[in-house]
């Protein structure tokens, strides 16, 4: 596919996302919940807005135009108090003259009953545990490349959800371009275009959204190197949620990077305080990361993450 194709099918899915929702169902219950959370542990630290500068497997979730190979491998596991569990893995290869990458994401949690419609469809449910299990699992496989300066990229999804004895899967599609800037990258994606769900008698359409964002690259201060990133998504519910980040690195030896993580959001209703931070330790080929973020109630959530190169 080339990257024209790919860019005008990508604003296409960014108008028809964009138009007005008159005459398409517009609720709170979009799902799987597992699509709606931040796919990366540096993601979740630096505000929701993903770095678009670089290679990272976890562009697969995020933008497929991002992939970058490397033999990049990573995983990273999310706690909600005891009640709910987030995993995730991504892997990344170069492949001719393009890159490929595969990612899994899974989140197990509980609901009050068996009935579909209370299923969670925000993360602060996520805290509190409920007596029929639910599991929902989301498959990708992205592929991209460049086109006359153009990154251009598309991922096929696979998504699962089950509740109780209810069951459904369906297809969707993340389409994604990326342009250089100067030092800087720019990014726009369309992601979970496709059917819904159905569980039991209940309709459950994909949360659809279209994300803008840029980071800069590190940029030497003293012993320091600064980054930055920021994004707005409009979300399936109509709301346009904006986040920023900054990442402050240190390297006292070469090979031996330490990094802190700051982040703001306007998160939705139910989707955490707005105020996120991390940290990162890269050594040589492996790097461990962390993220944070606090809740209404007094919850916070913490997620690990690992990646080898």
């Amino acid at each position: 596919m080339s990257g024209a194709a790919v860019f005008g099918a990508l604003a296409i899915a960014g108008a028809w996302a964009l138009s007005p929702a008159d005459g398409r169902a517009q609720s709170a219950e979009h799902g799987p919940l597992v699509l709606e959370l931040p796919a990366s542990t540096r993601g979740l630290a630096l505000g929701g807005a993903f770095y678009t500068v670089g290679n990272d497997s976890d562009a697969v979730f995020h933008n497929p135009a991002l992939i970058g190979g490397n033999g990049v491998i990573g995983g990273a596991m999310q706690r909600f108090g005891t009640a709910s569990l987030l995993a995730t893995v991504s892997g990344a290869a170069d492949w001719s003259s393009a890159s490929v990458a595969v990612g899994v994401q899974t989140l197990s949690f509980g609901v009050p009953d068996r009935g579909a419609a209370v299923l969670s469809h925000d993360a602060q449910s996520l805290f509190t545990n409920g007596k029929t299990g639910t599991a929902e699992v989301a498959v990708s496989v992205g592929y991209a490349r460049e086109v006359r300066g153009i990154r251009a990229g598309i991922t096929g999804k696979l998504v699962d959800q089950r509740l109780g004895g209810h069951h459904d899967a369906t297809g969707a599609l993340d389409l994604g371009v990326a342009v250089a800037a100067g030092p800087a990258r720019l990014g726009l994606a369309v992601h979970n275009l496709g059917p819904g769900l159905t569980l039991g008698e209940v309709e459950v359409p994909l949360p659809w959204r279209v994300t803008a964002g840029g980071s800069t690259p590190a940029i030497p201060v003293g012993p320091l190197d600064l980054g930055w990133t920021a994004a707005v998504s409009r979300e399936a519910d109509g709301a346009v949620v904006p986040g920023a980040g900054m990442e402050i690195a240190y390297w006292p030896v070469r090979g031996r990077t330490f990094t802190a993580r700051f982040g703001v959001r306007r998160a939705p209703d139910g989707f955490g305080r707005p105020v996120t931070f991390g940290g990162a330790f890269n050594g040589d080929r492996l790097a461990i990361d962390y993220a944070w973020q606090r809740y209404d109630g007094g919850e916070a959530a913490h997620r690990f993450g690992l990646s080898w190169r």
